[in-house]
């Protein structure tokens, strides 16, 4: 229940972040393109390797949608209980919306894992909660 709770968490605080980390691949991709140094191959590496990234982001989207849904007016409940960092009954509610869409904690740590870990560093839950997605960008260019 640990991991689902961290990965659901991980899940809603990373929402408001997906439209900078979205312009933060659009800006990358454009760079790989104008890098006509680089051979064609590693060029298309890359490219696909941002695409990869934006899916990613889409399915987190996804994700978020079917939570959101599922608990229909317990998911504001769910939301500041996340935000405010504290535990609620509502994570097993939240978990079995992410099994409808045939996923589980151990796949979304699989696959998401990269992103989550960027919420981890310090402020970036405070961010999160703000809507500020200026800091993440910023840190997950380190990534």
């Amino acid at each position: 229940m640990r991991n689902e709770k961290r990965v659901i968490e991980s899940i809603i605080l990373i929402n408001p972040l997906l439209y900078g980390l979205q312009d933060k691949i659009e800006r990358e991709q454009e760079t790989v393109i104008e890098d006509v140094t680089s051979p064609a191959e590693r060029v298309v590496e890359k490219l696909i390797a941002l695409d990869n990234r934006r899916i990613d982001l889409c399915n987190l989207k996804v994700l978020y949608g079917f939570i959101e849904r599922g608990l229909g007016e317990k998911f504001g409940i769910l939301r500041s209980c996340v935000f405010a960092g504290v535990g609620c009954g509502l994570y097993k509610l939240a978990a079995a919306q992410l099994e409808l869409c045939g996923y589980d904690a151990g796949r979304c740590e699989a696959e998401f894992g990269y992103l989550f870990r960027l919420l981890k560093k310090s402020g970036k839950r405070k961010s999160a909660a703000l809507g500020n997605s200026d800091g993440f960008v910023g840190a997950a260019r380190g990534a």
